[in-house]
């Protein structure tokens, strides 16, 4: 069975074809700068990565010059191909789980464009986009939102009033949904077990963090919408809103506030430099000073939230994963979360977390009670498994 993978976005879609269940990668690539006469289409096939430079104007058009490129380079028509997986970042209060798209589906996605603006009208518009160029192909929605379902209601509800919940879908939804939970399957399988409790940290331009047990979601540091809980790059993580209440009163518009939040804070807001991680690390080494409280704030508050989750997890935790472009990438961010946490039986070995970049890898000590790997961010084979699943009926 092959199942192409599809993660549309405001300018761009990352894509992955995969031969199903084997889970063997045939192509991958990612189109950017939809809507500009200078898109640019990369994709790999059996390591070799081309680029091509043309106009594609909408995201029906970059389907369609992604599908054409297969046809060229992968599958002999559009025929070979079984099933298609969506990346559908917000499935509300609606979705526990992966589902066949029909036009509630779509409905119910359309109905949450308000709460997540920049992802879900552009996944609506990738599925629209594949029943149009890929007629009677089943379609599958895989929600970012969905494994934190089973969040208990003292975990999802804020103490606001009922009627906010009820009348607006006020509640915690969580996110990097389909990303913790690919991490929490591999670290089972790491430690050769069906299921485990852990935490799982994404760290990457959105961070978020997880308590998992025995392979169930039952808190997360993303919320309503992905701009509580940790510091990102650009997005601020948990604030007072007493100080969006502050300034409204001094003047500022929504918009002023939105992008201020999401986009101008962080570890770019605190450092005045960028909203890569990896320079702002380089220039704390160097002695940046903003530099470095930028950092860190960034490992302050990503341990503070370790521990609170390792006690709502009793203490009874078997491993720590990281995984996304920071978590992956940045022994120095690992270590300093990390650091100081031996008598609880978290045990970072130094030497094998420097070696351990963009790979999976175990990182901890021989002794420790608590194991750490490093997980390197998986969420299209993720997507293309539970889209089989759909499929096959497993998932219902």
């Amino acid at each position: 069975m092959k199942i192409l993978v599809l993660n549309f976005r405001i300018y761009s879609v990352e894509y992955e074809l995969f031969e199903m269940p084997s889970e063997t990668e045939i192509c991958k690539g990612e189109l950017k700068h939809i809507g500009f006469d200078d898109a640019i289409l990369t994709y790999t096939v059996k390591n070799k990565t081309t680029k091509i430079v043309k106009p594609v104007l909408n995201h029906t058009a970059g389907l369609e010059f992604i599908i054409d490129t297969l046809k060229k380079c992968c599958i002999k028509s559009t025929d070979e191909i079984d099933a298609v997986g969506h990346r559908v970042v917000h499935g509300g209060w609606s979705f526990r789980s992966s589902v066949l798209i029909d036009d509630r589906v779509k409905k119910e996605i359309e109905s949450d464009f308000l709460i997540a603006p920049i992802h879900n009208p552009y996944n609506l518009k990738g599925i629209n986009a594949a029943e149009k160029l890929l007629p009677g192909k089943k379609n599958v929605a895989v929600f970012d939102t969905s494994f934190h379902q089973t969040l208990p209601e003292v975990a999802f509800k804020y103490a606001l009033p009922e009627r906010l919940e009820q009348e607006y879908k006020i509640r915690k939804y969580g996110f990097h949904g389909i990303s913790h939970k690919y991490v929490s399957q591999k670290t089972a399988q790491l430690l050769g077990k069906k299921k485990t409790t852990m935490l799982s940290f994404h760290l990457g331009a959105g961070s978020s963090i997880c308590a998992i047990k025995d392979g169930k979601s039952v808190d997360t540091s993303m919320g309503f919408t992905p701009l509580e809980g940790l510091v990102m790059t650009d997005r601020c993580g948990d604030l007072d809103c007493g100080v969006v209440i502050y300034l409204m009163k001094l003047g500022w518009t929504l918009t002023e506030i939105e992008n201020c939040l999401n986009r101008e804070s962080g570890t770019l807001g605190v450092s005045g430099l960028s909203d890569e991680m990896k320079e702002v690390v380089e220039e704390a080494k160097n002695g940046n000073e903003r530099a470095k409280l930028a950092v860190d704030i960034f490992i302050y508050i990503a341990g503070k939230y370790l521990g609170a989750y390792y006690f709502v997890l009793g203490g009874e935790i078997e491993a720590i994963s990281f995984t996304g472009a920071i978590g992956n990438n940045s022994p120095y961010i690992r270590e300093k979360i990390l650091s100081g946490l031996e008598k609880f039986g978290i045990k970072l070995d130094r030497k094998k977390n420097d070696k351990i970049i963009g790979e999976e890898g175990e990182i901890s000590t021989e002794d420790a009670k608590i194991r750490i790997f490093v997980i390197p961010r998986n969420e299209k084979i993720q997507i293309a498994k539970e889209t089989m699943e759909v499929i096959n009926g497993k998932i219902i």
